[in-house]
């Protein structure tokens, strides 16, 4: 069986809270399992509460882009394949590896 839905997403593991007597802040339904295990004091919401819920928040504004730093007189090199990196969106540390943007978008997580 794939570890896929329609979309390419990965399919969430889902927690049992049966026991944990949730209710819906929205509606009030029983929440028997959710891909998190809830803090006590903050309130959960059911699938169709919190899809309502994500639609009426604001759109978020577009970002301007990045300001980048000439780093090509420091002489980095990419950890990951050792590409000479000229620009970054930081200043970096002498005692931490830097990544080039491919790099660095394949080490992250995906969800």
């Amino acid at each position: 069986m794939s570890d896929y839905q329609s979309g390419d997403r990965p399919q969430r593991q889902m927690n049992d809270v049966s026991s944990m007597g949730l209710k819906c802040a929205g509606c009030g339904v029983d929440i028997t399992e959710l891909p998190f295990v809830p803090d006590q004091d903050r309130p959960v919401f059911c699938r169709d509460c919190n899809r309502n819920r994500r639609g009426e928040r604001p759109e978020r504004a577009e970002r301007p882009p990045r300001q980048m730093n000439d780093v090509s007189s420091m002489g980095l090199k990419c950890a990951g394949c050792g590409v000479d990196i000229t620009e970054l969106p930081f200043v970096p540390d002498q005692d931490r590896p830097v990544y080039c943007r491919d790099c660095n978008r394949d080490r992250r997580p995906r969800f």
